[in-house]
């Protein structure tokens, strides 16, 4: 993983050419700034340990993510895992995170294409399905987080929860363009990562919401 001088890892983004937009109503903007909490930081050790993690487990799992508020960004650096209550390849239902908790996290296990849903590379699969956007939607966590793992390189995507809520009669819900990363592979040497924003600069329009391909 990164080997950072900073205390903090600000998650780093790779260019990805941006999904088209569809326009954001009055009602979708009043959702997106009703929630306090805008960016999301994860501490060098928590990425390593989510993606060790996600490169060794065959079927989906659950962690409930906890760090500090500071302002409009939660700072991550732990997590504990609930009870699960069922855990296959492609779904999980886990007992309910604690109120307090910032993120939750789940993994994706990547197991080849599936054209049924435009799935046709590893970062494709960093995305929630209808399943997961049901979940996000009925708790009241502030961030969803993704792994995708058994890749040849760590892939990391969130979303803020109001973004699952506006987008939520999607078939699935894409990363976003610049709320995703891919690290190199683990093991491998990497240089420092600088800050980030993880959604547009306050003040902006609007926040991606892909048009889904039917």
């Amino acid at each position: 993983m990164r080997r950072l001088a900073a205390a903090l890892l600000g998650l780093a983004l790779f260019s990805r050419p941006a999904l088209s937009q569809a326009q954001l109503t009055p009602l979708d903007s009043a959702i997106l700034n009703s929630q306090p909490l805008k960016r999301l930081v994860l501490t060098p050790s928590l990425v390593r340990r989510l993606s060790l993690l996600a490169a060794g487990l065959e079927r989906e799992v659950v962690l409930c993510l906890q760090g500090t508020v500071s302002g409009d960004t939660a700072v991550v650096h732990d997590f504990v895992m609930p009870d699960l209550l069922r855990s296959t390849a492609d779904a999980v239902v886990p007992q309910p995170c604690a109120p307090t908790t910032l993120g939750v996290w789940h993994n994706h296990p990547w197991a080849g294409p599936d054209s049924s849903f435009g799935i046709m590379t590893p970062e494709d699969l960093c995305s929630l399905s209808q399943p997961d956007l049901r979940t996000v939607i009925a708790d009241s966590i502030p961030f969803a987080v993704v792994s995708v793992g058994r890749t040849p390189r760590p892939i990391v995507c969130w979303w803020r929860r109001v973004q699952a809520v506006v987008n939520r009669h999607v078939k699935f819900l894409p990363r976003f363009p610049r709320q995703w990363m891919e690290l190199k592979a683990l093991g491998e040497p990497h240089a420092d990562a600088r800050g980030y924003d993880s959604l547009p600069v306050p003040g902006s329009a609007s926040v991606p919401r892909p048009r889904v391909p039917r």
